[in-house]
């Protein structure tokens, strides 16, 4: 392993190391190789990407994104589902459900529902398409597009609209056995939404973007974004010193912590502040309400003047006993397995990093993917039960309430999912970067084709 300029442990020529990068889930510092279309640069530590360029990195999101743009409004206006029963028919909108839970007392888990259905979602698409476009016409300041930009990242994960449509699938079963139901135009085209959005996330390059704004914003404010660097001196290894890498960007800068990236603006940080207590807390906090969320009822079917309870686990038996056991499977995975599993997991994690340890850091690497990957899909039974509460209203005849363990699954599934967010993977490789001085797994990045 070589440095940038081909001489182990010599100063590199390179400024401003915009082609090194701190591996956000090892924190291994590695020089990005030469790229080229459709292929990925990965951390040669622990296999995460870092980069994947895309063959046509603006054209392909922004065509993605417009069309998800327009499936989106149409999803707003469009009546979403009729159904018809006992002589009386109901119709709902997307917004029908958290405004029916707002309605009953739920007002926490009414906000969640429409955030992770109408607002994230709109906001993620304006985000795309105002940055993209704006750095295709020029009409916007690329310091304002860089502000926005910020925050593509962290708002992708609320954006639901694919787990809401598996809810809706969930809530389906369950309608279909009360009533006549007429799917509508709005529920087509939050298929479509989901679908684009899709296209647009595979298809985005968020470091040729990255380069892209920064190009820019040197053009519109010549010497500003720029940084007077010493040369860069590296290891005997080739990993450059005294660098941090940006949580935001990815661009690694020569800085101290509190400092703002070069490129993108946000504070530096070597590791996430306070990582093991504060996703500790919040993961104690989601332990405590697992228990009220699966003993309690989540809601309340009443069917001609007589009332029907209904746990998590109550639910899962009566899709099962209606026949629809690959549904039953999957909301026992989703709402039953998965919160159980992000909660022993993580805490096995944050255990193994507090006591230092150095054991199978590649295994536990990947169980940390896992978990990051997996845990929005828990809102399957709360997006199930915001359609329900919204479609099925017959008074006395049928109708469905929400009840306390919603409020407290609900939790669970966000508690859980901050908890992983405040978890820094990195401080699991610091033990052992600690006990090897110098480091000795730093230099190029790997080079893999991107899978077609």
């Amino acid at each position: 392993m070589v440095a940038a300029n081909g001489k182990p442990g010599l100063v590199s020529d390179d400024p401003v190391a915009e082609n090194w990068r701190e591996c956000p889930q090892c924190g291994l510092i590695s020089a990005l190789p030469p790229m080229q279309a459709d292929l990925v640069a990965v951390c040669p530590r622990c296999r995460h990407a870092l980069w994947r360029m895309r063959s046509h990195p603006f054209e392909l999101p922004i065509a993605c994104g417009v069309s998800a743009l327009l499936f989106y409004c149409f999803a707003l206006i469009a009546p979403f589902l009729e159904i018809s029963a006992y002589g009386r028919a109901q119709l709902a909108s997307v917004s029908t459900g958290p405004a029916q839970l707002m309605a009953e007392g739920f007002q926490m888990v009414g906000w969640l529902v429409l955030a992770t259905t109408v607002i994230f979602p709109g906001v993620k698409l304006a985000i795309l398409l105002i940055v993209l476009l704006g750095l295709r016409t020029r009409l916007l300041p690329a310091s304002l597009l860089k502000e926005l930009f910020r925050w593509y990242g962290p708002v992708t994960p609320w954006a639901m609209i694919d787990v809401y449509l598996l809810g809706f699938l969930v809530a389906f079963t369950r309608m279909v056995a009360l009533a006549s139901i007429h799917l509508d135009t709005a529920l087509y085209s939050l298929v479509g939404v989901m679908l684009a959005m899709a296209a647009a996330d595979a298809t985005l390059d968020s470091e040729t973007v990255w380069r892209a704004l920064d190009a820019a914003d040197r053009k519109e404010a010549p010497g500003e974004g720029e940084q007077d660097y010493p040369p860069i001196r590296t290891s005997s290894t080739g990993a450059p010193l005294g660098f941090i890498g940006c949580h935001c960007c990815d661009l690694v800068n020569r800085a101290e912590p509190g400092e703002r990236c070069r490129r993108c603006g946000v504070v530096l940080h070597r590791r996430k502040h306070d990582s093991i207590n504060r996703s500790g807390a919040l993961l104690i906090a989601a332990a405590v309400l697992y228990f009220p969320a699966n003993i309690y009822p989540i809601m309340t079917m009443t069917e001609v003047a007589v009332a029907h309870p209904y746990t998590i686990m109550g639910g899962i038996v009566d899709l099962y006993e209606a026949g629809l056991w690959p549904l039953a499977a999957l909301v026992f995975f989703a709402s039953f397995t998965v919160p159980m599993m992000k909660i022993v997991t993580l805490g096995y994690l944050l255990a193994q990093t507090q006591a230092g340890s150095v054991k199978n850091l590649q295994g536990r690497t990947k169980v940390y993917r896992i978990v990051e990957f997996i845990g929005r899909w828990s809102m399957i039974d709360v997006f199930g039960l915001s359609i329900l509460v919204a479609l099925v209203q017959f008074a006395q005849f049928a109708n469905f309430v929400a009840e306390i363990g919603a409020t407290c699954f609900a939790a669970v599934v966000v508690l859980t999912m901050f908890a992983v967010d405040c978890f820094d993977p990195r401080l699991m490789w610091d033990a052992q970067d600690a006990s090897r001085m110098p480091a000795t797994d730093a230099g190029m990045a790997d080079v893999e084709r991107a899978p077609a």
